[in-house]
Formats: C-alpha cells, structure tokens, sequence
C-alpha cells in the first residue's frame, strides 16, 4: 500500500465519520421536532374541539334548542 493510498482512506474515514455524525444529530432533531409538533397539534386539536362546542352552544342558545 502506498502513502497516497492510506491518505486517501484516511481522508474517506474522516469524512464518512462526518458525514455519519450529521446523519445522527439530523434524526435526533428530527425526534425532538417530531414530539412538539405531535404536543402542539394535541393543543390545537383542543381548542378547536373546545370552541366548536362554544360555537355549539351559542347556536343552540340562539335557535331556542336549549
């Protein structure tokens, strides 16, 4: 093996372990953005379901249903 040779997988080795270290701290964002978007969606889903049960009632107040 040549000195140009262990150069040149030395250099692969570093930027494949780069490229590797990325690759993880990408899905360990991509986990932590996952859980608060399913939290915020849990708040959003709650508010509409709270005021389509508002809006509900004002309505059937109004029709004289209740």
């Amino acid at each position: 093996m040549t000195e140009n040779e262990k150069l040149a997988i030395t250099k692969y080795d570093l930027y494949y372990e780069s490229r590797m270290t990325k690759v993880e701290t990408t899905l360990e964002n991509l986990d932590k953005s996952m859980i608060e978007i399913k939290h915020d969606l849990r708040w959003i889903l709650g508010l509409m379901f709270s005021f389509a049960a508002i809006f509900t009632g004002i309505m059937a107040k109004g029709f004289h249903w209740w």
